[in-house]
């Protein structure tokens, strides 16, 4: 039977100007909806397994369009329909050395507007197996980082498999609280998390010294959270607008896994990256429970066949995966 995943964000309308022109010059915009948790149930959606997600929208024609996009992949959507506004980012893509830009509209958005109560957690969660959320939410508000908890709670008390990513944003960070003043207490719950070393104490709140590595870190964090079982990081080397270098890491309590390195040229569209690479590391640890190195090694190159893809979302299937995966890549055509 297919494991369901429970996902919580907001849904943003994302508007690009074309041909890597900059915001200053763009005349018209490439429209897209996403966001990180978003963008991780379309691709647990896509790779077969039975995803809702829970948001909020505005009663409006953005408000329906988003939950369209979002049933096309599959995902059921639970929206409360409420607020007058979907909150919109602007990104340009970035070429070579000039690096790609964001710029958030979302304040009063439908999203904002949650508080505690109005979600029923209990019948959200009720034959589900797993709960993905990720430290964007927290950090837009202290309600929505209070609803973050109460949906924690019920999710642990339930017995429901629960996976984050850091998602560290320290330009949301605006409600008078840091980062480690909330997701210490958020994190606790998780089982599965996605982070990287430099996270530790501004996210975390657990020192970290200069010449610590990855294991003496990942240790850390699962001692100060000892519900953690998997703590996976990507890396990027080499990295420029247009090329980067990536690979993963996984810990496990006992040995730290590496991936291979791919080299990516000619991105496409980075943005949604690391929600690929999160869907593909829940997804892998579904399929291959005992085996973290293929597990590991499928969510790579679903990160890597992303950067190929415009929007935020990753179209890529399992076959396409699993093909990069046994060595397929090169760009062939496939006839």
């Amino acid at each position: 039977m297919s494991k369901r995943i429970v996902t919580f964000g907001e849904i943003l309308l994302r508007l690009s100007p074309p041909s890597h022109l900059r915001l200053t010059q763009a005349t018209s915009f490439d429209l897209y909806y996403g966001c990180a948790e978003a963008n991780v149930a379309a691709s647990l959606s896509k790779f077969g397994l039975p995803v809702k997600f829970i948001t909020a929208v505005p009663p409006n024609e953005l408000g329906e369009s988003s939950l369209s996009m979002l049933r096309s992949f599959g995902v059921d959507p639970v929206a409360l329909i409420q607020g007058k506004r979907l909150g919109i980012y602007y990104f340009e893509q970035g070429a070579s050395e000039r690096p790609g830009k964001v710029v958030y509209d979302r304040e009063d958005s439908s999203f904002s507007t949650l508080k505690k109560g109005m979600i029923d957690w209990e019948t959200i969660f009720k034959d589900a197996d797993g709960f993905h959320w990720s430290g964007i939410t927290p950090s837009l508000s202290l309600d929505l980082a209070e609803i973050c908890e109460e949906a924690l709670l019920v999710a642990s008390r339930m017995g429901l498999t629960i996976s984050a990513d850091l998602n560290y944003r320290p330009t949301l960070w605006k409600y008078g609280k840091k980062a480690n003043e909330i997701m210490p207490n958020l994190v606790k719950h998780c089982d599965l998390l996605l982070g990287g070393i430099g996270e530790s104490e501004s996210v975390l709140g657990v020192e970290a010294k200069e010449n610590d590595t990855e294991d003496i870190v990942f240790a850390n964090w699962m001692k100060a959270f000892p519900k953690l079982k998997i703590v996976v990081s990507t890396h990027r080397m080499h990295a420029n607008a247009s090329s980067n270098s990536i690979s993963a890491s996984l810990w496990n309590g006992k040995e730290l896994l590496h991936s291979r390195e791919y080299n990516i040229s000619h991105i496409i569209d980075r943005i949604g990256a690391g929600d690929a690479f999160m869907a593909g590391i829940i997804y892998g640890l579904i399929t291959w429970p005992e085996d973290f190195q293929t597990a590991l090694e499928f969510a790579v190159a679903a990160t890597c066949l992303k950067h190929s893809i415009s929007g935020d979302i990753n179209l890529a299937t399992v076959n396409e995966i699993k093909a990069l995966m046994g060595g397929s890549g090169g760009g062939r055509v496939s006839r």
